[in-house]
């Protein structure tokens, strides 16, 4: 049986759990790349704080890299926006390797990001490989819920609520929550940013897609998560005084042609010690559905859903496949070679 050869796109908190899960899993992973000096040179293991020595050194050539190891996909963990992660999918794409990506937007960006994704399919295509996001919201807010609204014989309105921990993500997410923006610089950073800053959306986009509803109207409310007393934000290495930014809420609402409505509501900030990840689904109709996870291991879940998706990418047909057309997600108690189809 060959075994699965994968590249370590990015080796920060998240990839550094997800080499320790593909390894687990038997995979041999055939390199590693990063931007940081402090990590480029160094042993993929000892990078990773996995207390082992693999014999990949980590790498700042993602063009090398990927062009002469003969991977069969890269895992990706650098950023969250396509804007930011349309060219590490287009090497994959040029350089005949399927990529699965922890990029939240990259989850559905076919609304938010028509141009980039069109493109990105086109490439993927041509080269004969699969494009995906997955991670937590694989599951949890897309998979999980579209199954339960299966189970429903009319639906008025689906509401779901999310919590995560950012400083659990790496510093790229943290900024990107704004993590020690004064509000004065947060209010003119929602005022000018050229991107919506929520990721919710993307959620019900791909959600509409599931179940076949038309959208009719889309509302987006986002207002900053304020610290009561200082807190520390280790990812940035960071004090944020009472009155500075922890994080934002999105509310994310679509109202449907159809007459169901369906409203995310997602908050990524700085937690406190008694708080804790929560993920939380409401279905309202025939019958009435209320699911409930009190404290989600987000972190380990978004790498775990990512790594159990490495199969199905690269049995996938080419071009950028989001998770609604993959199969359901599965458990994976054996290599996960063995769950190839050719």
């Amino acid at each position: 049986m060959r075994r699965i050869r994968a590249v370590m796109y990015g080796v920060g908190a998240m990839n550094a759990i997800t080499t320790r899960m593909l390894l687990e899993k038997g995979v041999d992973i055939v390199g590693a790349v990063a931007r940081s000096s402090e990590k480029v040179g160094r042993d993929l293991g000892e990078v990773a704080g996995l207390g082992i020595t693999t014999g990949v050194l980590v790498e700042d050539d993602p063009d090398r890299v990927l062009g002469e190891r003969s991977a069969d996909i890269a895992l990706i963990a650098v950023s969250s926006y396509m804007t930011d992660q349309y060219e590490h999918l287009r090497r994959c794409a040029m350089h005949g390797v399927n990529a699965i990506t922890l990029s939240e937007e990259s989850l559905y960006p076919w609304r938010t990001s028509p141009a980039m994704t069109a493109e990105l399919d086109h490439l993927a295509k041509q080269n004969g490989v699969t494009l995906t996001g997955s991670g937590f919201q694989d599951t949890f807010w897309v998979n999980l819920v579209g199954l339960l609204m299966g189970t429903a014989h009319r639906i008025d309105s689906v509401a779901g609520r999310a919590t995560w921990n950012v400083d659990e993500f790496g510093p790229e997410l943290s900024r990107d929550q704004r993590v020690g923006n004064t509000e004065q610089e947060f209010d003119q950073w929602l005022r000018d940013a050229d991107r919506p800053p929520t990721f919710g959306l993307n959620v019900l986009h791909a959600l509409l897609a599931d179940t076949g509803l038309t959208a009719a109207q889309f509302t987006l409310t986002t207002k900053p998560v304020i610290a009561s007393k200082s807190m520390r934000s280790n990812s940035l290495n960071l004090d944020v005084p009472a009155g500075d930014v922890i994080g934002f809420t999105d509310v994310d609402e679509v109202t449907t042609r159809e007459g169901t409505s369906l409203r995310f509501e997602m908050r990524g900030s700085l937690y406190d010690v008694d708080e804790a990840d929560v993920n939380e689904w409401r279905i309202d109709g025939e019958p009435d559905v209320h699911v409930i996870n009190p404290a989600v291991p987000t972190q380990l879940a978004t790498c775990s859903q990512m790594v159990n998706r490495v199969p199905d990418v690269i049995n996938a047909p080419p071009g950028f496949v989001t998770v609604e057309q993959l199969p359901r997600l599965r458990y994976r108690p054996h290599p996960l070679a063995q769950y190839l189809t050719a």
